[in-house]
């Protein structure tokens, strides 16, 4: 038997990082809702699996789509970014909330090892831009290492107080 390293690889990932149902965003850069997939099998139809990185990566956007408390069945699930947007006036204090906010999500996570970076880019939240973008917009970035050793930058996108 031939092996392939990298199909081993992959396995490894797929058991330390696990599975969930994918449940992709039903329209791609706005926080309107996600819906499960329906997937042809051997039985016919059944809940299509997101596995490995894609797992982590789709439970990640979910924690930090969702509003702090939202969950009725998990209250400490969730981001309390949009909060540190809409209540502090402080510009300064409400981009290191928001930081805070992405780390505490993080953290929470058992498939992440390791923190590396979180940054904030975009909207200053103290000054128009010309453009009439709003000013409390901020794009985040993060970076990991996840338990099973790779390491990864996901862009979360936009968050602002309108969402």
């Amino acid at each position: 038997m031939v092996r392939n390293p990298e199909h081993e690889r992959r396995l490894a990932q797929d058991r330390l990082l696990g599975w969930s149902l994918s449940c992709p965003q039903q329209q791609p850069g706005l926080s309107l809702g996600r819906d499960l997939v329906l997937a042809r099998g051997p039985n016919g139809l059944d809940l299509a699996r997101a596995t490995g990185m894609e797992a982590l990566v789709q439970s990640l956007a979910v924690a930090l789509t969702t509003r702090l408390g939202d969950d009725i069945f998990n209250t400490g699930f969730g981001f309390d970014g949009l909060n540190a947007l809409a209540q502090e006036p402080d510009a300064i204090l409400a981009r290191e909330r928001i930081r805070i906010a992405v780390i505490q999500v993080l953290r929470k996570e058992p498939r992440v090892r390791r923190i590396v970076d979180v940054k904030l880019d975009g909207g200053q939240l103290d000054l128009a831009t010309a453009a009439g973008d709003d000013p409390r917009e901020l794009n985040i970035t993060v970076a990991f290492e996840a338990i099973s050793g790779e390491q990864l930058n996901l862009n979360l996108g936009a968050i602002s107080p309108h969402v």
